[in-house]
């Protein structure tokens, strides 16, 4: 083999190099993407919200309790398909606004307020709970708000 062929050669091995870390790199990106936009949205912590012409479910979460990963599962899981009719908001126990919501509803920690669409408490939801219960509470707060 003649020297310019195996020059020929080596200089392809670098550039296949190149290209293959260009390609990782952006399936590395667009993965990265792709999980991102699939993770759940937050929920809003504005309780000026409530009372404002649409039902809401007040999440009291306690960071260190078991039973908030649970409440926590089952409102994602009806979330997207009640999102335009009623408001899924969150607070902390520990917190000043938390504490004054919990005393205003008499509601313990990690709980479920519901409320009506005028911002009168209708229920309040314990743990443990699953889609299907969470969701027939929901279909029970828009019932009574007709």
């Amino acid at each position: 083999m003649s020297q310019t062929n195996q020059d020929a050669g080596t200089a392809s091995k670098p550039n296949r190099a190149k290209k293959f870390k260009w390609l990782a790199i952006v399936f590395f990106v667009l993965l990265a993407a792709v999980g991102i936009m699939n993770l759940p949205r937050g929920f809003s912590d504005d309780l000026s919200l409530v009372g404002k012409g649409k039902p809401a479910i007040v999440f009291i979460r306690d960071k260190n309790a078991v039973q908030t990963f649970g409440l926590l599962e089952a409102m994602n899981a009806i979330r997207d398909q009640n999102s335009g009719k009623v408001e899924f908001l969150l607070t902390d126990f520990n917190t000043t606004a938390g504490r004054a919501f919990m005393a205003a509803n008499e509601a313990p920690r990690v709980t479920l307020v519901l409320l009506d669409a005028s911002g009168k408490k209708v229920n309040i939801v314990f743990p443990p709970q699953t889609a299907e219960s969470l969701q027939q509470e929901v279909d029970d707060l828009l019932k009574a708000g007709q």
